[in-house]
């Protein structure tokens, strides 16, 4: 499974690298970045990428239309244009072009995302039609059937070899002629209504006498069994016609005017008893013969034993009691097996004069093609296991027994490799292919064959045990799944270590649909990861109640942006030494309608997951820097003070991130300088490289940077040193203990470290006057916590400010 690979071109380089980072961390493999139209001309021609992401603006006298148009029609490469597309004129000749998409210079990731996909899927289905064409071009030629397209005139636009061998074609071949000429006379009439009734959209059949040139004495008239179908090409109405030779009606099947040679399906007759009447060629080369046999000969001499015995049962029974029989057999012919498709039926015109009449067509290649789709139906392509249809139809058997059985009892395990995605990354999809054949192979040898090993997709796999004994051997069963994942893999070189995670659901359990099982094994395998990982968890109700809880927690979430339930309070940071008001951090609350209000450590988890934290979070930015422009306007003195906003993984991700900060400032006219952004360390130790970059943008508007949590996270000093920060904040959990010897050495190292970087401290957690003081002692320039205040509402912060400016007080109670 190989990602796609996009050249990326643009003239802002750092903008180009920063996408192509963001383009590698949703699994698409870059190239470039190209700068101009004659670098991304040269890139596509020597790295052939499946798409181009294309700015409007190039370096050189073409721009990114020009481009666009240059590597479509030159290079079939499908082109996304990033620019204005709200001008008409440039909307035009995006099209012209023939660009996939326009979208805006700084595109939402998820529309890029659905861009990019759209475009890929449309030159697949495209390449997947011009293969089709030459496909069917290939199919009508070899065709043993004689084939001949007529248009909407009655002309032959095209006919395949077998027509023209059976209707003798011209030196300038059949092509242009009318449908009359390839019938008798008297039979033209005939051929205009057929054709009539296929340009009109119906089928039809008809007998017919067709004609061929006289070439000494082999041509003239000979009967056909015409079939024509309607079409349509282009968008208008054809008609494909079907010959083939037919018998005189009511002629004697031996008589002397009956042409078999040039059927291509095998055709044979056997009398009564049981001697071959009449064999064409076409059944000779079916049956494996050298050479025609002579007429009577008996079916024993002229045919292979097995064969001749069930011909000459079959054919007895047709003549005895006048039915036909059509059946399917595997047989050895020359060595070789071949499945056959036989048709008999009676023929004769007395009883006396009985025969059986028989077509046979060699179908070995088609049901060969037939296992094969079957296959592939229910099995993985990858690791020959079976997929998830084949799965969960082993599941539905199992179920079934166990309803009908007192006593049988399965387990389903629902199975998934733990960080599979780094290993990906790092080594390579093709490496993670071959992790994932040695995983499958494994888990089968875990097992026993009664059991089953499916793989549902990327590294998700489900073991299906039965006739288990006790939980106390399903349990045994998987600690041995679990240690076979945990040794070592050796895949070319390299000693790849892999965990994996389980989640069982074990019967006897009132379930009628497999689905239902699958889902409950899956809730138990999130369980597990979510405790640590390389560990299992077995279903219980508990855990389906919790999902559904979380899914209507997700459903709300959704609803309350929308509704408006959100609300902020604020969080007053003071300076230790004069305890003086220095700023606030805003805290997001939900107003859950008959819940009350909901704890954030209850809905900020799931809107990580969800991806609802972008907009969430934005709307917090935008509500805090309104708030804060309001009071730095009203209250004299607070033009000094700052608002602290956190910044999530998934908000500093976005590309658009820094002009959605930038207009927010704009809108809300707050002085950038009193904004604080706070980003966890762990979110910019993520993608170092690329939160340097968007920091570093950050910055440039004026805002101040803060490092939330510092010390719960990896961060190395080289990367502290290079990110433009202004502010280090003491995670709570070292304040909390901060007496403790230990404590209270990682506190002052933390203090000293900033200090000597430049950077100012803010404490969180300070809830007694000892730990403000050590605080004091380590000269921490600030803290948040319940000594002070605890976090209160926007009219609460208003009486606070107002009691500053009337200078009752330069401190907060609570």
């Amino acid at each position: 499974m190989t990602s796609p690979r996009i050249l990326i071109v643009g003239e802002d380089k750092t903008s180009a690298a920063a996408l192509a980072g963001l383009l590698g961390a949703h699994g698409y493999r870059t190239t470039g970045p190209a700068g101009s139209c004659r670098e991304a001309l040269e890139a596509a021609e020597s790295d052939r990428p499946d798409l181009a992401v294309m700015d409007l603006v190039l370096e050189g006298a073409c721009d990114g239309l020009d481009a666009a148009a240059l590597l479509r029609d030159g290079l079939d490469i499908p082109v996304i244009l990033l620019g204005v597309n709200g001008d008409a004129r440039v909307r035009e000749r995006a099209r012209q072009a023939g660009a996939c998409s326009l979208l805006p210079r700084c595109p939402d990731i998820q529309a890029l995302l659905v861009a990019i996909e759209t475009a890929l899927a449309r030159k697949r289905a495209e390449a997947a039609l011009r293969q089709g064409e030459i496909r069917g071009r290939a199919l009508f030629a070899a065709a043993p059937a004689a084939l001949v397209l007529l248009d909407a005139a009655g002309r032959i636009r095209d006919a395949n070899p077998a027509a023209e061998r059976l209707f003798g074609s011209p030196p300038d071949g059949l092509a242009g002629l009318p449908l009359s000429r390839l019938l008798a006379p008297g039979d033209a009439a005939a051929g205009e209504a057929l054709l009539a009734a296929g340009l009109g959209g119906a089928s039809g059949h008809a007998r017919a006498r067709g004609r061929r040139p006289d070439n000494g004495g082999r041509g003239g008239e000979f009967p056909l069994a015409l079939s024509m179908a309607p079409l349509r090409l282009s968008g208008a109405a054809h008609a494909l016609l079907e010959a083939r030779p037919a018998s005189l009606a009511g002629c004697r099947p031996d008589h002397p005017e009956t042409d078999l040679s040039l059927s291509a399906e095998g055709f044979f007759v056997i009398d009564a008893d049981g001697r071959l009447r009449l064999v064409n060629a076409a059944c000779t080369r079916v049956f494996g013969l050298c050479s025609v046999p002579e007429p009577g000969l008996p079916l024993e001499a002229a045919l292979p034993s097995e064969l001749a015995t069930s011909l000459a049962r079959d054919a007895s029974r047709v003549i005895a009691w006048n039915e036909p029989v059509k059946k399917e057999m595997t047989t050895t012919i020359c060595g070789t097996d071949k499945t056959l498709l036989l048709s008999l039926f009676p023929m004769g015109i007395d009883e006396a004069s009985r025969l059986a009449g028989g077509l046979v067509s060699d179908i070995t290649d088609r049901k060969h093609l037939e296992n094969q789709l079957a296959h592939m139906a229910f099995h993985d392509p990858l690791t020959g296991l079976p997929n998830r249809s084949l799965c969960l139809d082993r599941i539905r058997q199992a179920i079934e027994r166990s309803k009908r059985r007192e006593n049988y009892q399965y387990a389903v395990i629902f199975l998934d490799l733990d960080r599979f995605k780094v290993i990906n990354d790092s080594l390579g999809h093709h490496m993670g292919d071959r992790l994932l054949e040695g995983v499958s192979r494994r888990l089968r040898d875990c097992v026993r064959g009664l059991d089953t090993v499916a793989r549902l997709g990327g590294d998700e796999f489900v073991v299906l045990l039965e006739e288990t004994g006790s939980n106390r051997e399903i349990i045994r069963i998987v600690k041995r799944i679990r240690t076979a994942i945990s040794d070592i893999f050796v895949l070319c070189d390299h000693d790849i270590h892999v965990t994996c995670s389980m989640g069982i659901v074990i019967s006897p359990a009132l379930y009628d649909k497999p689905e239902e099982l699958l889902r409950n094994a899956n809730i138990a395998l999130h369980r597990a990861k979510g405790e640590g990982r390389n560990r299992f968890k077995v279903f219980n109700t508990r855990m389906l109640e919790d999902a559904i809880r979380l899914m209507d927690l997700e459903n709300d979430l959704r609803l309350a942006l929308k509704r408006g339930e959100f609300f902020l309070d604020y969080q007053p940071i003071l300076a230790l030494r004069d305890r003086r008001l220095t700023g606030f951090e805003a805290l997001v609350r939900w107003r859950r309608p008959g819940k009350g209000v909901a704890s954030p450590m209850e809905f900020i988890p799931v809107a990580e997951d969800t991806g609802l934290i972008v907009p969430l979070g934005l709307w917090v930015l935008g509500e805090a820097c309104q708030t804060m422009a309001a009071w730095q306007k009203r209250f004299p003195g607070a033009e000094h003070l700052s608002m602290s906003v956190n910044l999530s993984a998934k908000q500093l991700a976005q590309p658009t991130m820094v002009e959605e900060v930038e207009r927010i400032l704009r809108a809300t006219g707050l002085d950038p300088r009193t904004l604080k952004l706070e980003i966890t360390e762990s979110v910019i130790m993520d993608n170092p490289e690329v939160s340097i970059l968007r920091l570093k943008r950050l910055k440039e508007l004026g805002v101040r940077l803060s490092v939330d949590d510092f010390g719960t996270g990896y961060s190395s000093l080289s990367y502290l040193q290079r990110f433009p920060i202004d502010t280090l904040k003491v995670d709570r959990a070292f304040v909390s203990d901060i007496e403790a010897s230990e404590n209270r050495k990682i506190v002052g190292a933390v203090v000293a470290l900033a200090h000597s970087l430049g950077l100012d401290v803010v404490a969180e957690g300070v809830e007694l006057e000892t730990q403000s003081d050590v605080l004091e002692g380590f000269n921490c320039e600030a803290g948040q916590g319940f000594l002070f205040s605890r976090p209160v509402c926007g009219e609460d912060v208003e009486r606070m400010l107002g009691t500053t400016r009337e200078g009752k007080t330069g401190e907060t109670e609570g």
